[in-house]
């Protein structure tokens, strides 16, 4: 049976990630910056190390499983699209709340019959 994440799981995750950005300190990390540290594999360390306990919660609610699954969702994303094609320009972190944001999307999409 494949592990699925819950809309629950990405969406608590977007709202830790969109307090930081919002709270003005990790201006530093760019949408160049957060498209590297994707391609790099490294994501969720990186996040970890800059973001420390304003994450932890919404981290410790992801299994590895679910960590692999959004670092390879992200990947796609960082190589398909243009950020803009998202409306974000320069946070990072906004990027990746749109990226959970798509992802709710996908996941929650019912085709028309």
């Amino acid at each position: 049976m494949t592990q699925k994440i819950t809309l629950g799981k990405l969406a608590v995750l977007a709202t830790h990630l969109n307090g930081a950005a919002d709270s003005g300190k990790y201006e530093h990390i760019t949408t160049e910056v957060v498209k590297r540290e994707i391609a790099n594999g490294d994501v969720f360390g990186f996040l970890a190390r800059e973001l420390g306990t304003e994450v932890e919660y919404a981290f410790g609610e992801l299994t590895d499983v679910d960590r692999l699954v959004l670092s390879r969702e992200w990947r796609t994303s960082a190589e398909a699209y243009e950020t803009q094609q998202f409306h974000v320009n320069r946070s990072g972190l906004a990027l990746l709340v749109a990226y959970l944001l798509h992802g709710i999307y996908i996941r929650d999409y019912v085709p028309p019959r």
